[in-house]
This record gives C-alpha cells, sequence and structure tokens, in this order.
C-alpha cells in the first residue's frame, strides 16, 4: 500500500484532506495525535453513524467484502440489531461497527492493537501532507498513519494473533487467504482499512459511498468545516463513541439520540479462527 497520498477525485470533505506528492520538510514521529496531525496540516480520518438514517440494509457489509475482497465469511464492518416490544408495538434499531482507528490512550497515544505488535515499531514510512511536508513515522505490521488510519502490513505479520486479542471492538480476524510475510505457515491478521487506496486517491470508502440512507459520513476530523465535524458539534457526538470506558480514543462517533448505543449492542469477543463469521450479534 502506497503511504504517499494522492489528490485525483472526490467529494468536498475528502479532497480537503487528501495528500499530495512533493518535496517537505520531514518530521519523525513514532505515533502521532490528532492534535500533532493537525498542526502539520495533516488529515485526520473519522466517521459519523447517523444512527436516525440506517435502516439495516447491509449494503455497506455488501460493498466493503467487494472493494476489499474480504474472505468468504468474514466481514470487515457489521450490523448489530435489537428487537423488542410485542406485536404489533414492536420496534427495531441497528448499530453499525467498524474499526475505530482509535487514538490510544492518554499515556501513550498508541492504540492497543499497534502497542501489542512485536512488529512495532517497524520500519520507517513516508506520509506526506496536502501543503508537501513530509511526516516520516514508524510502520509495524499493525501501524497507525499520521492520518490517523491504522493499518496492516502484511509482509511484516508473524500471524501471532496479539492485535486480536487486544482490540476491544472485535474487529480483527485471520484472513485464511493472505500469508503471514515473516511466517508464511500462519494466516495474516486482516481488518478494515478506512478504505485507504481510495481514501489516498480522493474517493470515499466504499461502505459510505454505498449507503442509500446516508448514515455512514466521512471526513476530516482536523477540519472544522469538514460535515463530520459540524455533525460531532451539532448533536454533541464527542462522547457518543463504542467503549468509553476502556480509553482507546476511537474515530468513529454516534449521532444517537434514542440511547441504540446503550439498546443494542453487545461487545464482540475476539475469536482467532471463526471471526465475523455471522453478521448480527
Amino acid at each position: 500500500m502506497n503511504d504517499m497520498s494522492k489528490t485525483k477525485i472526490g467529494r468536498r470533505d475528502v479532497l480537503k484532506g487528501a495528500g499530495t506528492v512533493a518535496a517537505g520538510t520531514a518530521v519523525l514521529a513514532t505515533s502521532i495525535t490528532k492534535a500533532e496531525a493537525a498542526k502539520k496540516k495533516a488529515p485526520r480520518w473519522g466517521m459519523v453513524m447517523d444512527l436516525r438514517r440506517c435502516i439495516g440494509c447491509r449494503a455497506c457489509t455488501v460493498a466493503c467484502k467487494a472493494e476489499n475482497n474480504v474472505a468468504l465469511g468474514r466481514f470487515n464492518t457489521v450490523i448489530q440489531e435489537k428487537t423488542w416490544g410485542t406485536f404489533p408495538n414492536t420496534k427495531k434499531a441497528f448499530l453499525p461497527i467498524m474499526c475505530n482507528h482509535c487514538e490510544g490512550n492518554e499515556k501513550d497515544k498508541v492504540p492497543p492493537c499497534v502497542k501489542v505488535c512485536p512488529e512495532y515499531p517497524g520500519p520507517r514510512k513516508k506520509y506526506i501532507t496536502p501543503d508537501g511536508k513530509k511526516i516520516r513515522y514508524r510502520g509495524g505490521a499493525t501501524y497507525k498513519r499520521p492520518d490517523g488510519l491504522i493499518l496492516i502490513d502484511h509482509e511484516l505479520c508473524i500471524g501471532c494473533g496479539k492485535c486480536i486479542d487486544a482490540c476491544p471492538y472485535g474487529v480483527r480476524s485471520f484472513d485464511p487467504f493472505i500469508k503471514a510475510g515473516k511466517k508464511p505457515e500462519k494466516q495474516a491478521v486482516s481488518k478494515c482499512t478506512g478504505c485507504a487506496h481510495r481514501v489516498d486517491n480522493g474517493i470515499e470508502p466504499s461502505c459510505v459511498n454505498t449507503c442509500q440512507g446516508e448514515a455512514r459520513i466521512w471526513g476530516d476530523l482536523n477540519d472544522p468545516n469538514s460535515k463530520v465535524s459540524k455533525l460531532i458539534k451539532k448533536h454533541g457526538a464527542e462522547k457518543n463513541v463504542l467503549l468509553t470506558e476502556e480509553g482507546t480514543k476511537p474515530n468513529v462517533y454516534y449521532i444517537d439520540p434514542d440511547n441504540v448505543m446503550k439498546t443494542v449492542y453487545k461487545k464482540r469477543e475476539p475469536k482467532k479462527l471463526d471471526h465475523f463469521i455471522d453478521q448480527v450479534s
């Protein structure tokens, strides 16, 4: 995967933060926080889930599988649902779940999945901001880019599964069709990438593009004028994230006036081999 972002086409919020290839001043960072990224004028990608609009169609799960060649029986994004009441007075609610591309805790600013990776910090990588400034940072089998996306380098993966256990959201799994680069006898780990290959070219993630209810909104959290920033501020969604007690500081926020998160969410336990077999918990 190319970490040098290139702006081509896309919607306003995506284009505003997408990188361009140019020379600039290099900055070295092992892990870069949202504030540091903003100072260096790097985008900080995040998503808002508008639970008022989600109809549980699961087009997002299908689009993700098609776009990212997700293995049969596995999903990088899922929809949890719950029905309550007695007929005819029943109600159903839906809760989309994906990788939260977390900031990390207050102490070291490193997400738990990255922190436990035996191959992190790894070789240096280079990210280029929209104004041409180079940010050099450490990669790994699991690593976090300066734009906030947590990615996996399968060539460095040893198939240990520690990141699967460390993720409190249960959104990682072994991919039966990808070998761990450093230990080919084992499977590599896979998860949502935020469609980095699309975002790097100024295009929204596939799940956002296909959401017919526009329940998924993608954009630059460092831009106060982006749609995601405005929605978070308008609806007070700063604290509407999953598992706040984990202190991971997710970059996926929910608009949830009906308290769907408390009603529907069921914590997913890490499963090494059959993780994300079913779409509905």
